[in-house]
């Protein structure tokens, strides 16, 4: 989530173009990459992979678990992903990378970070990585059985609305589980299918996969078509608008098509989606998922950007340097140097690598 291309050169335009055009086959990962998205796609349904001859089942060995420091479940389990591998990185290490602005007992500090922000660290490892929605158990299994951990995330428990990332290592058919390391509550713990489908389903079932480049191919046979993104997006749009039909009280597939709309840049849709359940999202819904916020910079309704983002700052998560970086380039778009400033001044007070690997730094 780091520009927007309408505020871009024409030289600058081209640059991210030939960029974007020579990255591995994987969804677009810079954080602000959210601001750029192509017009509205269609809504399709084929069948998603050829996953056969599965074993009944499968448990990964050789990883390494890791309780995480306060609010650094992400870096936590992109460091228990990289141990399948053989590759050491402590938490720490990979939080100061993505999340340098840490408080002790996590009062205002940041949060959280993203899963496409975990998939472009992973990929300084050589990994081609997947981030994907509308995962599902067979998806989980497939990948599992190619001796691939997953990352996914998912709720704390099925009482909470805090957002929690899980790896998963292993899967047992006869029992109908899954197993995960978890940074908080401890290695091999056992879910039941259905338990931890629970859990997901309020991350539009995402989740992201680190392959190796040997296994590109056994990757691409794996995902189906959701090994394109768009169609992935699209997929969710099904599972969500599914739910929503069997139930249209369903705040989580409401909110689920919110931002799935977003993602196949339907911005409208996904404001829609939005307003039709925002006064019903728990408080954090907006901490960890801002594609409401990010479509309504789209659309140019600025109004209310700044008073979600207000919102959200204001409410114990005031670390939170992609909501300054929107609100600069509103205040530059209506002519308020010295308010965009100021904002980003604060996206560097909370994350002093925000900018870096990003196409224009000077953004």
């Amino acid at each position: 989530m780091k520009l927007s291309l309408t505020l871009l050169s024409t030289a600058a335009l081209l640059a991210i173009i030939a960029y974007m055009s020579t990255r591995p086959a994987r969804p677009p990962t810079n954080n602000f990459s959210y601001l750029s998205q192509s017009p509205q796609a269609s809504i399709v349904t084929t069948p998603e992979s050829t996953l056969t001859n599965l074993p009944e089942k499968k448990v990964l060995s050789g990883g390494i678990q890791v309780f995480q420091t306060f609010n650094n479940c992400g870096p936590a389990a992109l460091s228990m992903a990289l141990s399948h591998f053989g590759i050491s990185r402590s938490q720490q290490e990979l939080g100061m990378a993505l999340r340098p602005y840490q408080v002790p007992g996590g009062n205002n500090d940041d949060k959280s970070v993203v899963l496409s922000e975990l998939a472009d660290k992973a990929s300084e490892y050589g990994f081609i990585t997947f981030h994907r929605p509308a995962g599902d158990i067979e998806t989980l299994k497939g990948i599992i059985a190619q001796d691939m951990p997953v990352i996914t995330r998912t709720l704390l428990d099925s009482s909470s609305d805090i957002g929690h990332y899980r790896v998963v290592k292993g899967y047992d058919d006869t029992n109908q589980q899954l197993l995960q390391d978890d940074s908080l509550q401890g290695a091999n713990l056992w879910y039941s299918y259905n338990d931890f489908m629970d859990l997901w389903k309020a991350y539009n079932f995402e989740y992201l996969v680190l392959v190796p480049k040997e296994k590109l191919e056994i990757a691409k046979s794996i995902l189906g078509k959701s090994f394109d993104e768009t169609h992935a997006w699209e997929k969710a749009v099904v599972y969500a608008s599914h739910k929503l039909a069997q139930n249209p009280d369903d705040t989580i597939a409401q909110f689920n098509l919110s931002v799935a709309y977003y993602h196949l840049g339907d911005f409208n849709k996904a404001t829609l989606h939005f307003e039709n359940v925002e006064a019903k999202l728990p408080f954090r819904t907006l901490w960890y998922q801002i594609e409401p916020v990010l479509a309504y910079y789209q659309i140019g309704d600025y109004n209310r950007v700044l008073s979600l983002t207000e919102d959200i700052l204001n409410n114990h998560n005031r670390a939170f340097s992609e909501l300054y970086h929107l609100r600069a380039l509103i205040y530059e778009k209506q002519g308020n140097d010295e308010a965009a400033t100021l904002e980003r001044e604060n996206i560097l007070r909370y994350n002093i690598h925000y900018f870096e690997n990003s196409p224009l730094n000077s953004s």
